[in-house]
Parts: C-alpha cells; sequence; structure tokens
C-alpha cells in the first residue's frame, strides 16, 4: 500500500510540473511562429506595399501582427483560457510592453555593464523577456 501511496502523492506534484513543461513548449512554438509572422509581415510592408522608407512603421506594424497572433494562440492553445477576453487583452499588452522594456534592458546591461559580446548579450535579452512573458501570462494574463 505504500508503494501506491507514494505513487498517488508523486503524481500530484509532477502532473502540474507536467503541464507547466507542456506550456512551455506551447509557447515556445507560439513564440517560433511569432517571429516568422513578424517577419513575413515586414517583409510583405516593405517589399510589397511599399513601406520601403518607412521602415521603422513597417517594423512596428510587423509586432503588432506578430503581438495579436501571439495572445490569440496563447489564449486557446497554450494556456486554454476561457476568460473575459477584453481583460486578457489589457493585461497582455501591458504585460508585452514591459517585457520590451526588460528586453532592452538586459541587452544594454550586459552590453554596456557587463560588456560582454552581442551574441550573448541577445541571448541574456531573449531570455529575460521569455520568463518575464511566460511567468505572467501564465499567472496573470491567461490565469
Amino acid at each position: 500500500m505504500t508503494a501506491f501511496n507514494n505513487t498517488v502523492v508523486g503524481a500530484q506534484y509532477t502532473a502540474p510540473l507536467r503541464k507547466t513543461f507542456t506550456q512551455i513548449a506551447k509557447f515556445m512554438t507560439v513564440g517560433v511562429l511569432n517571429t516568422a509572422i513578424d517577419a513575413g509581415a515586414y517583409l510583405i510592408l516593405t517589399r510589397w506595399l511599399g513601406f520601403g522608407s518607412a521602415l521603422v512603421l513597417a517594423k512596428g506594424i510587423a509586432y503588432v501582427i506578430g503581438m495579436v497572433n501571439s495572445f490569440f494562440w496563447n489564449r486557446s492553445w497554450t494556456f486554454g483560457d476561457n476568460g473575459n477576453i477584453w481583460r486578457a487583452a489589457g493585461l497582455f499588452t501591458l504585460t508585452h510592453i514591459f517585457a520590451l522594456a526588460i528586453n532592452a534592458g538586459a541587452m544594454a546591461f550586459v552590453l554596456e555593464i557587463m560588456k560582454m559580446p552581442e551574441i550573448i548579450a541577445l541571448g541574456a535579452a531573449t531570455g529575460a523577456s521569455f520568463v518575464w512573458n511566460f511567468v505572467l501570462n501564465k499567472l496573470v494574463v491567461f490565469k
């Protein structure tokens, strides 16, 4: 009976952990898709739709398109949220505004203060904003 009890008790801890790892994998998959959509939208805007002289505007629009994609995929597929869409959209937007600041801040810190190479700064910036976005999306936005 003890082995059975240990299995049941262990399951109560491993199931939430397994769910979180699955969500992380889905969140990463959505992130890769968002990056492709962002890049594709940017290329379409700048190469086909005449935004060639407004590159920053094109990048902003492309980023927003990727962010909208991220919102809907993460809401439905990653976290399975059925709550108020407007509440989630507002919190999602705020979370991503702060993520941008964290990303840029981490990049600047690693480059300027730590004097590390650009590739390390890019990794640190991406990692910091990834952790921020995942935790806030899981615990606040799509809870």
